[in-house]
């Protein structure tokens, strides 16, 4: 096991320790915010014909620049119909958006620049239209063949339209993992108990599970577990067998009560890495029991969820074979000032300004405990370690507690 490794060696190790779990094929309507796990081409030229983009009439670009304005209407192209043919140069069909363009066709002109006659239509005189106008044209989007979405992709509405689109029935995709959040400590007391004075109220299950199920994890099981070695032991054993992945908060740190990573070693897990040179989230613990990831986070609610975002959320994507996410970087509004040789996990507001440069308002805690402060941030900025002086105008990566 590795102690005390700094912040970018820590997210290496458990990077490179998670396992990626197997794919399995699903039915399309089921697969909206899984991780796809296939790469999906082009089934055919996208569009697959030549398409009115507006509602009008299809001519023969030719027949205006002669000088002829009014038109009879030989047919109509409506969505949905192999497509006519127009008989030569002089004649218009109507043609509705979405319409294959007649054969001979290769103008539309839209209907806002027509008027009705006597067997015919005529186009507006001032009118002006342009060769080619208004028609999409056949492989214009992407050819057959082409590549349309990459493995590692989540699927939200964009994704499901080109699946949709391409006859992808049953695509492959990450599965959904199981989830066992087990928050240790004889001070919890849940939501139907009142807390005497001594004791809190449990909230870092239900925060965590909220953030997992923002970031697509949405099989999340909440427990609670005492500060007692047997105790803690029979839950970690009844949430292993029932999950893919466990996280505890709370316990593993060098206090006389603190027996998670104890526990966790007595029962076959194997200790990857304690001990993180960041602040918050110092004692944070990773490991693996068999194939299944189980991270130890600091009980602090700051230190929780500071940690689960930063190291977690990724970690869980991985295994689902999801891309990576592009860092972001904002620049602080005011200068900050932090002495310890820590990475500096800094909660902050975010905004843009008017050039579109994205701001982030240091809003520090008042401890790791101060979950409270957390309702008036949008992210942390990581901060490095051989740096005490931030001064207004620096920039940092900013990790968003939901995006």
């Amino acid at each position: 096991m590795q102690t005390e490794l700094s912040v970018a060696q820590a997210e290496r190790l458990i990077l490179q320790t998670v396992p990626i779990w197997p794919a399995e094929p699903l039915a399309l309507d089921a697969a909206a915010g899984r991780v796809l796990r296939q790469n999906v081409l082009a089934e055919r030229d996208l569009p697959p014909y030549d398409r009115a983009t507006m509602d009008g009439i299809a001519i023969v670009w030719r027949s205006w620049s002669s000088g002829q304005r009014e038109f009879p209407l030989e047919g109509v192209q409506s969505a949905g119909q192999a497509p006519g043919a127009l008989s030569g140069a002089g004649v218009a069909w109507r043609i509705a958006t979405g319409a294959a363009i007649p054969e001979g066709a290769d103008t539309v002109v839209p209907v806002e620049r027509l008027v009705e006659t006597n067997g015919g239509i005529r186009m507006d005189d001032a009118y002006r239209p342009k060769r080619g106008q208004f028609i999409h044209r056949q492989a214009s989007d992407r050819r057959a063949g082409a590549l349309l979405l990459k493995e590692g992709q989540r699927i939200g509405g964009v994704e499901m339209a080109l699946l949709s689109a391409n006859g992808v029935a049953r695509p492959r995709v990450a599965p959904d993992p199981r989830i066992a959040l087990v928050s240790t400590g004889d001070e919890l007391v849940g939501l139907d108990s009142r807390p005497e004075g001594w004791q809190v109220r449990s909230s870092n299950g239900p925060a965590m599970s909220a953030l997992l199920k923002r970031h697509g994890f949405g099989r999340v099981a909440a427990m609670h577990a005492p500060d007692d070695p047997e105790a803690l032991a029979e839950r970690i054993r009844e949430a292993l067998s029932e999950s893919d992945a466990m996280v505890l908060s709370g316990g593993v740190s060098k206090g006389a009560r603190d027996f998670v990573p104890g526990v966790l070693t007595e029962m076959g897990t194997r200790p990857a890495l304690h001990r993180v040179r960041q602040r918050p989230g110092f004692p944070l613990w990773f490991g693996m029991h068999g194939e299944k990831p189980v991270f130890g986070l600091p009980g602090n609610p700051v230190s929780s969820l500071v940690c689960l975002r930063r190291y977690v959320i990724p970690a869980l994507g991985k295994a689902q074979g999801a891309r990576p996410a592009t860092a972001a970087y904002a620049t602080f509004t005011k200068a900050v000032t932090f002495k310890p040789a820590l990475t500096w996990f800094l909660p902050v507001r975010l905004s843009t300004s008017n050039e579109g440069q994205l701001l982030a308002q240091p809003r520090q805690t008042n401890t790791s405990g101060d979950f409270a402060s957390l309702a008036q941030t949008d992210g942390f900025a990581q901060l490095p370690a051989n740096r005490s002086h931030f001064p207004a105008g620096a920039t940092a990566r900013i990790f968003r507690w939901n995006g």
